[in-house]
């Protein structure tokens, strides 16, 4: 058990640290909860999670399949580490930068919240980043001998941890103070998550051999 319990703290620091980073996701709930308000952005978040849920399920069986091959998943191991280090490179040299926009136009028109949700999924599904990520979590996390309850906790957690962190995110984005905070240390939030993702992946390719 206590090696199930390393496992979820590496896999679970490890997607935490890259939520911290804001992407296309982050922008898209920025953008839906500036204009239409805190239900869009709720909304828009159900449906990244859900698009994030697929890819996490993919990849779960993509590991499962391929996991009774120890060299092909060692090396799947180390090229898992390998783009960690690569996303901790970009964001130790990414540059401060204006997150929210001054002025916000509310719009007038009603939006139905299936296209929030439709808009919230497809940005998540399209984005093929999203699959490469979620197959190295689970290669650094699981290996021949995880139960499949393990393997099935870890997902429940990666899909409420997006979850969760994103409808956090509409909270900031309609909370002028909250707001004015994170633009204020988003750029420091990066850097340190770059160091940790750059401490992880390192970690596991020693632990490796």
């Amino acid at each position: 058990m206590e090696t199930y319990l390393s496992a979820f703290i590496t896999l679970a620091l490890a997607h935490f640290v890259a939520l911290l980073s804001p992407g296309v996701d982050f922008f898209i709930i920025l953008s839906n909860s500036s204009k239409y308000g805190k239900l869009s952005g709720i909304v828009t978040s159900f449906g990244i999670s859900v698009a994030n849920l697929v890819y996490i399920l993919l990849a779960l069986l993509g590991i499962s399949l391929i996991k009774d091959n120890e060299n092909i998943f060692l090396a799947i191991k180390l090229l898992g580490s390998l783009y960690l280090i690569y996303i901790a490179f970009m964001l130790l040299k990414t540059k401060k930068r204006e997150l929210f926009l001054k002025e916000k136009i509310k719009s007038e028109s009603k939006k139905r919240l299936i296209k929030y949700f439709s808009m919230g999924f497809l940005s998540a599904i399209l984005n093929p980043k999203n699959s490469i990520f979620y197959f190295t979590m689970f290669s650094i996390s699981i290996n021949p001998t995880t139960p499949s309850f393990v393997q099935s906790f870890y997902a429940l957690w990666m899909f409420l941890a997006v979850l969760f962190w994103d409808i956090f995110i509409v909270y900031l984005v309609t909370n002028k103070k909250s707001k004015y905070i994170f633009q204020k240390y988003s750029n420091h939030i990066e850097k340190i998550s770059g160091l940790i993702l750059l401490f992880i992946a390192s970690f596991i390719i020693i632990d490796s051999f």
